[in-house]
């Protein structure tokens, strides 16, 4: 099995409504599926990370090529960043 994890942080001066963090969230899972789905063509179990944390975890049932995976790794954390400089917020993706 292969996995790794998204970690979303920020500005802690930013308050976010339980809505907005559930929208962000789910925001989170969508970009990462549909990243995955383009670059790897395979199947992925997409999983929140620990409460109170925002994020997503990859899990991967069998290993994916290391090329693909560090294209998947590169490329949503450049998709969500993008995401949240479009959408004013001071919120930043870092792989974990």
């Amino acid at each position: 099995m292969s996995y790794f994890k998204v970690v979303v942080d920020g500005n802690s001066k930013q308050a976010l409504t339980e809505r907005e963090q559930l929208i962000l969230q789910n925001s989170i899972l969508h970009f990462s599926a549909m990243t995955n789905a383009i670059i790897t063509g395979t199947g992925v179990m997409l999983n929140p990370p620990n409460e109170g944390t925002m994020g997503i975890t990859f899990s991967y049932p069998e290993a994916i090529d290391a090329e693909k995976e560090a294209e998947v790794r590169e490329s949503i954390v450049k998709r969500l960043n993008g995401f949240f400089a479009m959408s004013n917020l001071e919120l930043n993706a870092v792989i974990n």
